[in-house]
């Protein structure tokens, strides 16, 4: 690896020896779902161009995640896949190499703000997939730390290459195909974070009270009235 962690390979050596790598492990049998990228931006639509402002902000921040782009522009992530709390994916570089990134889920108050935020304010699943909804909630959802996307700190990386840092350049060629993948399909960064989308759909429902027992106080501020002044 050079100094800034990308290969010693040309770029046309690595578009090479990844499409070899991919046609060999192809012929002998493996289901292999490549990353491509077919635009400079790497996404388009909102939760992939969300994606990857995101991870600019990352390495403003000190994270290094640039290299990967390199690996992920020429074909080099040869399978990647994408399960609740985990990305796992098969990067050619120099070798071929096994990444496991592991994402903490969101905490029972996180998710709890975010409904409370999004309550009433989604009008269907396909317009929060569409990221067609009230700006002030889509920047909530979107703001670091507390909304979907993950935080380096939610992040946990492993990757088989002899390379310590964190993300390493294969890890971080991972982190952006995966932004490719949420842009083409959004529903995979729900999947990512473990929560199903409809969720977030859902409204308040009505305080449970125990027959002869009403919680009035509960009940006025639901509806906005004050009951115990009837």
């Amino acid at each position: 690896m050079c100094d800034d962690g990308t290969p010693r390979l040309s770029a046309k050596a690595l578009a090479q020896l990844a499409a070899e790598r991919l046609s060999v492990l192809r012929a002998d049998g493996e289901e292999l779902h490549p990353v491509v990228n077919s635009t400079r931006k790497l996404a388009v639509h909102f939760w992939g161009s969300a994606w990857m402002r995101h991870l600019a902000a990352c390495e403003a921040g000190g994270l290094c995640l640039s290299p990967g782009r390199t690996l992920l522009r020429h074909g080099c992530v040869l399978d990647l896949r994408i399960a609740p709390g985990s990305i796992k994916a098969l990067v050619s570089a120099e070798e071929l190499y096994e990444v496991e990134l592991q994402v903490a889920p969101l905490t029972d108050d996180g998710l709890s703000a975010l409904r409370d935020v999004c309550c009433g304010h989604i009008d269907s699943l396909v317009a929060l997939m569409e990221g067609k909804v009230d700006e002030a909630v889509l920047a909530r959802l979107c703001e670091p730390e507390i909304g979907l996307l993950p935080s380096p700190s939610d992040w946990r990386m492993n990757c088989s290459c002899p390379d310590w840092s964190e993300p390493c350049v294969h890890a971080a060629a991972a982190i952006y195909a995966a932004g490719v993948l949420i842009d083409a399909d959004p529903q995979l960064l729900f999947t990512l974070r473990s929560l199903e989308p409809e969720d977030l759909l859902k409204r308040a429902s009505a305080p449970v009270v125990e027959e002869g027992n009403f919680d009035t106080a509960a009940l006025g501020k639901m509806f906005g009235i004050d009951i115990d002044a009837l």
